[in-house]
């Protein structure tokens, strides 16, 4: 086999592995729904209540914000803005636990592509 024949193989075989890659993407949803898929999936779902929780938390307490008297404005303000980091934080959370298994399933699959190379 020629080298440019070895070249054409490879890169048949890397489209046809990445159509096989683009085709199981289900965008930002597929993504989200990994952080379901390990251990700490009981916590993920803990976090996915807490983010809703604090994301009507947030709404209220910038609604008191703006229809509070003067001297009850500065109470308010800074309720909402700990409301929204600790919302921040758990969406980040959230994020790094998707984002944790999102890497572990493709290094897994990055070990079955290898073992498959070095079988053949």
């Amino acid at each position: 086999m020629t080298n440019d024949e070895r070249i054409k193989k490879e890169l048949h075989t890397a489209s046809r592995e990445l159509d096989e890659l683009m085709s199981e993407n289900e965008g930002i949803t597929g993504y989200l729904k990994l952080g379901f898929q390990s251990s700490t999936g009981k916590l993920v779902k803990l976090g996915y209540g807490l983010a809703i929780v604090l994301t009507l938390l947030m709404f209220f307490t910038g609604y008191k914000f703006f229809t509070a008297m003067p001297d009850g404005q500065v109470f308010w303000g800074v309720c909402l803005i700990l409301s929204f980091n600790a919302q921040v934080a758990t969406k980040l959370w959230i994020f790094s636990q998707s984002n944790r298994n999102f890497i572990a399933k493709e290094i897994r699959l990055m070990e079955l592509r290898l073992k498959d190379r070095d079988q053949s």
